[in-house]
């Protein structure tokens, strides 16, 4: 097409000229060799994009990585190596029916390395599809967890923020809780709640210093009530702007991600099937079941180890403690809100 176009504006050019026949055909072969010149390297050029954007899809299990042909074999030494750690967690059978999306991984303008750390990039892989794994099991366990998921490993620092939270948030089950009370853990965890949430949590006397924390802009009656609880701590304002969904947790969600992560540690293979079964169960028996002990021996294990990181040094202030953990649960609603990292 090209060619013809270029070959018509030539002799239309050349037609206006005074050239003689013999000097016009001269002209003509000598562009058409240019032109095919030219085609020859936009044809290259094209087969080299052609290679560069073309796929390769890597299969492990219920993973699939579309990369580029320099990186495949990165590719597929992490996608096997994060096939096996997905398949511990959470067996080969929930892995091969769940939809785990397509990882985008390695392509043509990609900063990371075809040389790069295979234990790395797989577990940048497991953590993707973990998460894709607990967004299809239902709001059970991500309302539970206020929109996050378990994460994959739990770390000495971890337990020891618990152990400082429970001492210090003036929570009413979390000193109970922290010297072994299964119940007051239940309580502190939010596994077992009766109708008055806020109650149950926290004395009145800590209601307008919990509404000092509610930063979400709340509409023109609330915004009211959060003043009226701060100025003179009216429960009935309290209770207006204290609602479930604002009120701090006594544990923090890094917390109820633990007892998770110990429940499945405890029941080995098929604990994950076990806490996901169908039927119409409370969270507490799922967890239960998934360990295959009685909820309070996992509470109280997991009291235990909290209280085996418990920090000695000298303790923050427990408002310092509170103001800390409430920026930290709004950074949480800002990352969760925001676009998700493929």
């Amino acid at each position: 097409m090209y060619r013809r176009w270029l070959l018509g504006v030539s002799l239309a050019i050349l037609s206006a000229g005074p050239l003689a026949a013999q000097d016009q055909a001269a002209v003509l072969r000598r562009m058409e060799a240019q032109l095919d010149s030219m085609q020859r390297v936009v044809e290259l050029r094209d087969s080299m994009n052609k290679r560069a954007s073309s796929s390769d899809t890597v299969v492990a299990g219920g993973l699939r990585i579309a990369t580029s042909p320099k990186f495949l074999a990165l590719a597929t030494a992490a996608a096997e190596a994060a096939r096996r750690g997905l398949e511990a967690r959470f067996g080969a059978a929930v892995t091969a029916r769940v939809r785990i999306p397509v990882i985008q991984f390695g392509g043509a303008h990609s900063p990371v390395s075809p040389r790069a750390d295979t234990s790395v990039v797989a577990r940048g892989f497991e953590r993707m599809a973990t998460d894709a794994i607990w967004r299809q099991q239902g709001t059970l366990f991500t309302g539970w967890l206020r929109g996050s998921v378990p994460g994959t490993e739990s770390t000495p620092s971890d337990w020891s923020l618990l152990a400082e939270e429970l001492q210090q948030t003036p929570a009413r089950p979390n000193r109970a809780c922290f010297e072994g009370a299964p119940a007051a853990c239940a309580i502190a965890l939010g596994l077992r709640l009766g109708p008055d949430t806020l109650a149950e949590w926290y004395a009145p006397d800590t209601w307008p210093r919990l509404a000092k924390l509610v930063w979400d802009s709340p509409p023109g009656r609330d915004r009211m009530a959060r003043q009226r609880c701060i100025d003179s701590g009216d429960e009935t304002a309290c209770r207006i702007i204290l609602t479930p969904s604002r009120i701090l947790l006594p544990v923090n969600v890094s917390g109820r991600r633990r007892l998770i992560q110990q429940a499945l540690e405890a029941g080995g293979a098929g604990a994950f099937e076990r806490l996901i079964a169908p039927g119409d169960r409370r969270l507490d028996d799922r967890l239960s079941d998934a360990a295959g002990l009685p909820i309070d021996t996992l509470l109280a294990r997991w009291s235990a180890a909290v209280r085996a990181e418990a920090p000695h040094g000298p303790a923050r202030p427990a408002w310092e403690l509170l103001l800390g953990l409430a920026w930290s649960a709004v950074l949480l609603a800002a990352v969760l809100g925001g676009p998700r990292w493929r």
